[in-house]
């Protein structure tokens, strides 16, 4: 999507941007964990297959809002990630920012307007694959010290 086509959102009440419209929906399968994308712009789907199994309807499912930012004009940097037991939160620069509620099921990115396809899908998109897996899967401390072999996470993280 062209940057000019994207919309813009603008609330003097919501200066942190909670409030965003995500009209765009789908619900997916990250591993043995359902989620349910939420977003504004089109881009940010993950090119996933769609969850259909009824099945697992009431499964506890992962709650991922991602907001497209116009405001947000530079390139992606190296991540780096702060945690505490019930948060953890992963700056990349000013262009990507995202937060994961641990008791909530919530993960909240900020992707800036110069964030291409290609960087979304070969650096971001899987980076929140992985941080969904590490921080909600039963096998998370088998993915949290493979972060730490890739050096995504420093030896204190883990």
């Amino acid at each position: 999507m062209p940057h000019e086509d994207r919309p813009v959102y603008r609330d003097p009440l919501d200066l942190l941007r909670r409030f965003v419209p995500t009209p765009l929906k789908a619900r997916y399968r990250v591993g043995s964990l359902p989620v349910i994308v939420e977003t504004n712009d089109f881009s940010l789907l993950p090119t996933f297959p769609l969850e259909t199994d009824s099945e697992n309807a009431g499964a506890p499912t992962l709650e991922w809002k991602l907001i497209r930012d116009a405001d947000a004009q530079d390139a992606v940097e190296s991540p780096k990630i702060l945690k505490t037991p019930s948060l953890t939160l992963i700056e990349m620069g000013p262009s990507c920012l995202i937060g994961i509620d641990h008791e909530r099921r919530e993960l909240l990115g900020f992707i800036g307007a110069n964030v291409d396809a290609g960087t979304y899908r070969e650096f971001i998109l899987p980076l929140l694959c992985q941080v969904t897996r590490n921080e909600f899967s039963t096998d998370g401390l088998a993915t949290s010290l493979a972060w730490k072999e890739k050096g995504i996470l420093d030896q204190s993280e883990a």
